[in-house]
């Protein structure tokens, strides 16, 4: 822009104001004495180029990091000027690609991925996947079905209807096997569990002999193991919510209670009595497992699961009973369906915050009188900027390999509720260096020299709030779980982004707004100047500029309305806190908020149920509940991995292997071992079958300890092949031994073993994580066998332990960061420390809030939390260091009345204005029926409530009673400290040139 431009720009501000004070009375005068009177100098948001000058008398004299700092982002400011239509090209290129491959990209749930690093179940997972999944990941459905009317299902109508949907699954629903070229149904490639659902039929089978009236002498179906012409089985994996007769029970054929439990025919439902000890069921279990064939790979086998379940979800219907599939593969599309529900909802968001954006850019482009369009492409493109950056961050993690977790689709709703204030601070300081160039023409002002001014005044501000919430990030992914790594990661890298696309694509486009502004106004200039030399007093206006050096722009008439409000409410909020019984008050509640919150910690409660990761419609959700209510407390089995049993044929390790199991099945709750599946027993009775001693299976006083001289290695190929012990194949696995000049021989090489337990409390998470440490320490006393123990809640049960841990490490981490952060730019441990309790008594808030409204400790939870403490050191850093300053720059025997007006007039309004917009944006996520949205909305809320009440309500009121605390016990006569020559002389020339003193200040003055 040439100086003749500038001149002109100069004489059209100069004429305004001439031309209209003349002929009627200057209503400004009230306001600009008001404002005169009541206006204190405004330093930085946190710490600039103004702040150096407004503390330290100089800007040379501040800390060399800073000063560093300020510096490049005084270059970048020209460069980006030069270079904005590129670097806008070239993000704007970058991130669609992004966005291409994110909507590319299929989602990937680990449901192992919450569990702790380093934690135990981790270990126990991976030797239970190597001993079932040699071939990859197996065939394993489990089918349920409860009776719709709440009664019994072994009833006889009941249990056939089961049994067609269990011959409907095993023989309808097939898998492409591309070896045979055919279709294959369960039956037809299943091989050692095939047999896994025979109890129910044979249950069902005796029930029908017993109901024709045929003999039952060799027929038993008494819970938990049954016996048909001589073939003993367990019924525990497949009846839940069992009910036995009592010794109460009267016979009377008119109970409708008694019908319903066990059958429609009166004299039938007593009289079972004979055959069977079960009165009702509330639930039955099919169970559809085999080995994944050579060949197949884990998406064919998750494409069959998914048959299954599609069928008995949608296709299938009955009057009778309901039917609830359950797989792994359903309950990864489970999480990834909840992942998607949020996406819907961003859109919400981003409406939401384009709004607040607008009206509140706009709402202080009034004030400033420097309203205009572009005003609202900048307020919405404020917007844009986060998502760009998130698609971005999230690509590039794709590409290099990272799964696309569903915890990751809450990033772009974090980035946006945060990173858009980076924005805000640019727009108004765009602003208010505007109305500067109005104010004081500069000769050779440029779009560059005013964005070098921006960056370089709010920059430092900006990349404190980016390295506090990276560095928070940081910590939250090296001390939790895998999915939690995944969140606090991709946070990190989106914030990291979002800053690189703030400096760059929305710089250039303030850059470019910035050209079209300045052209606007120079075709004002152009037209004024010549209407001024039609009125011939362009000589004259020229006269005025070089006396008065000062070009104000007319108030506009909101500003002239909204200022005396404004300042008079601060003006009383300043002088209510400043009291003396009001702050001693604050301080008070203060103390109880502390206590309050303290007191919610210790009573939280720390779970994290498979519950948490479907959406609220999900029906595993009902599923879960059926296996709190009826299963666990009747059977929950532990599964024990035996990786080296080594040679039975030994004595002492067989006998060694006994003992650890009737430890197992000493443990309290134990069904003993009719709950016990050990191979090595029914392999006592095949070889007892083939010797004189035969041992009856159906008398009770067959013993139980084995003794290890009946061991035979030889015939261990022919027991696991034989019909009644084939389900043996696929618990036990062998290796071959060559033999000279013999055969090789097929030994022991591994097996596993089962326990089953019930009990009324294991239904609660402490009570099975204490049954889980118990036969954990049955394994650790056996060393010799390398066996592990795994169940199937042993992910979630290990957080109980860690849990806790985690929290206060991650805290502790991410605390230190923060103080080192805000130390190296702010170099005052006052401010620091202030800040850092700040964060501390946050986060006490967060957790102890979310105890009392009923919320659990977990990963996500702890995560939440984490991101949080990102972004809640910025309100109270802000208010302890302008606090700082003000006793600096007003000296140290400023009253707190003063210190706290010049801390509030520049923290107020840019912390309420970011805490409304985080606040409505990441509102759509209540919305959203799902624990992960719901916890992270409401941790995100509280923070933000918390952090403005710490900032403008408890932090003011504790500096103020330090003050006057301090003021009441220090010596009379106290000196000044004293001010440098340079300082002083520079506090005194800046107010003639600082945009501070014009008569239109850039925020409601007090």
């Amino acid at each position: 822009m040439t100086a003749s431009a500038t001149e002109k720009r100069a004489s059209i501000f100069v004429s305004r104001t001439s031309v209209d004070a003349g002929p009627r009375p200057d209503p400004r005068d009230r306001t600009e004495s008001m404002t005169r009177a009541l206006q204190s100098k405004r330093p930085s948001l946190l710490i600039g180029a103004k702040t150096l000058q407004e503390v330290y008398g100089e800007e040379e004299e501040g800390p060399r990091f800073v000063r560093f700092v300020i510096n490049v982002y005084r270059k970048w400011g020209y460069m980006i000027a030069k270079n904005a239509w590129l670097a806008i090209f070239i993000v704007l290129f970058i991130s669609s690609l992004g966005i291409v491959n994110i909507f590319f990209t299929p989602q990937q749930n680990d449901i192992t991925g919450y569990t702790p690093y380093g934690a135990r179940a981790n270990r126990e997972f991976a030797v239970y996947n190597d001993f079932f999944a040699s071939h990859g990941q197996p065939v394993a459905t489990y089918i349920f079905g409860v009776a719709k009317d709440n009664g019994s299902m072994i009833r006889t109508e009941h249990l056939e209807e089961f049994l067609k949907v269990i011959s409907y699954a095993s023989s309808n629903i097939t898998l492409y096997d591309e070896a045979s070229g055919k279709d294959l149904s369960f039956y037809e490639f299943c091989h050692s569990f095939c047999l896994a659902n025979e109890p129910i039929r044979q249950f069902a089978g005796g029930m029908k002999v017993y109901e024709q009236g045929l003999s039952t002498a060799r027929i038993k179906l008494n819970y938990p193991t049954s016996t048909v012409l001589g073939t003993s089985f367990s019924l525990q994996p497949n009846f839940f919510g069992i009910e036995f007769y009592g010794d109460d029970d009267k016979e009377d054929a008119t109970d409708e209670t008694q019908k319903l439990l066990s059958g429609e025919h009166g004299n039938a439902t007593f009289n079972r009595r004979d055959i069977t000890n079960v009165k009702g069921v509330k639930m039955i279990a099919a169970l559809l497992r085999a080995e994944q064939r050579e060949g197949w790979g884990d998406k064919k086998v998750k494409a069959f699961e998914m048959k299954v379940v599609d069928h008995f979800m949608n296709h299938y219907s009955n009057d009778l009973i309901h039917v609830v599939p359950f797989s792994q593969t359903y309950v990864e599309e489970e999480m990834v369906r909840g992942g998607k529900l949020m996406l819907p909802y961003l859109v919400i968001g981003f409406i939401i915050m384009c709004c607040v954006s607008s009206f509140t850019v706009m709402l202080r482009a009034f004030y400033m009188h420097q309203e205009n369009y572009f005003k609202i492409v900048l307020a919405i493109t404020a917007c844009i900027t986060p998502i760009l950056a998130t698609a971005t961050a999230l690509s590039l993690m794709f590409l290099f390999g990272i799964r696309f977790s569903s915890i990751l689709c809450v990033v772009p709703f974090l980035v946006l509720s945060i990173g858009v204030d980076s924005s805000y601070l640019m727009i108004h300081e765009w602003q208010r260096v505007t109305k500067h160039a109005h104010e004081n023409p500069i000769k050779g002002d440029s779009v560059g020299r005013r964005m070098s001014e921006v960056l370089s005044e709010v920059g430092p501000a900006i990349l404190i709030s980016c390295l506090t919430n990276l560095f928070a990030d940081l910590v939250g992914s090296f001390t939790s779980s895998p999915e939690i790594t995944l969140l606090c990661g991709g946070n990190m890298l989106s914030m990291c982004v979002a800053f690189i696309y703030q400096m760059t694509f929305y710089a250039g486009l303030m850059c470019i707004v910035g050209e079209k502004e300045i052209e606007r106004d120079d075709v004002a200039v152009s037209a004024s100047v010549v209407d001024n030399k039609t009125k011939n007093i362009h000589v004259q206006i020229h006269q005025k500029v070089a006396r008065n050096h000062s070009l104000a722009r007319t108030p506009s008439k909101f500003q002239m309305t909204t200022q005396p409000i404004v300042s008079s409410f601060m003006h009383k909020y300043v002088k209510i806190m400043a009291n003396s019984i009001v702050s001693m008050t604050v301080v008070g509640i203060y103390i109880l908020y502390l206590t309050i919150t303290i007191w919610g910690i210790t009573r939280i409660n720390i779970n994290l149920s498979t519950k948490k990761l479907f959406a609220g419609d999900s029906p595993l959700n009902e599923l879960e509940d059926l296996r709190v209510r009826l299963v666990l407390p009747h059977f929950s089995m532990v599964t024990v991995i035996v990786n080296e049993p080594g040679n039975f044929t030994l004595p002492d390790r067989l006998k060694s292997m006994n003992r650890m199991v009737r430890e197992f099945e000493a443990l309290e709750g134990s069904w003993g071992p009719d709950g016990t599946k050990y191979f090595a027993r029914d392999y006592q009775t095949f070889l007892s079958s083939w010797e004189d001693d035969y041992i009856n299976v159906e008398d009770d006083e067959a013993p139980q300890i084995l003794d290890p001289t009946r061991y035979n290695e030889e015939d261990l190929r022919y027991f696991l092949r034989w019909s009644e012990y084939v389900f043996w194949g696929g618990l036990v696995k062998t290796k071959n031994i060559t033999r000279e000049k013999k055969e090789p021989l097929e030994i022991l090489d591994k097996f596993v073993l089962t326990a089953g337990y019930h009990g009324d409390r294991l239904g609660e998470w402490v009570q099975r994580g204490h049954k889980l440490r118990e036969w954990r320490s049955v394994v650790d006393r056996y060393p010799e066998f390398k066996a592990e123990v795994y169940h199937e809640d042993g992910q979630y049960l290990d957080l109980i332990d860690n849990m806790v841990t985690d929290t206060w490490q991650a805290i502790l981490g991410a605390l230190v960061c923060m103080g080192v952060v805000c130390f190296l730019f702010l170099n005052n441990f006052f401010t620091v420390g202030i800040a850092s309790l700040s964060v501390l008594s946050i986060c006490c808030g967060i957790l102890g809030v979310m105890s009392w409204f009923g919320v659990d400790l977990d990963p996500i939870t702890m995560a939440a939390m984490i991101i949080s403490i990102g972004f809640s050191v910025d309100i109270p850093a802000h208010v302890s260091y302008h606090y700082y300053t003000a006793s600096r720059s007003h000296g140290a025997s400023s009253s707190p009345e003063d210190r706290l007006t010049q801390c509030l007039s520049s923290v107020a309004f840019p912390a309420v204005q970011a805490a409304t917009s985080t606040i409505l944006c990441i509102c759509s996520l209540l919305f959203i029926d799902l624990y992960m949205a719901t916890v992270s909305c409401q941790i995100m809320i509280i923070c933000v409530v918390l952090c403005n009440m710490h900032g403008l309500i408890f932090l003011p009121a504790i500096l103020i009673c330090i003050d006057k605390a301090r003021w009441a016990f220090s010596p009379r006569g106290s000196k000044r400290p004293r001010i440098s020559p340079r300082q002083r002389s520079n506090r005194a020339v800046k107010g003639t040139l600082a945009p501070e003193n014009s008569a239109v200040p850039d925020r409601p003055a007090v």
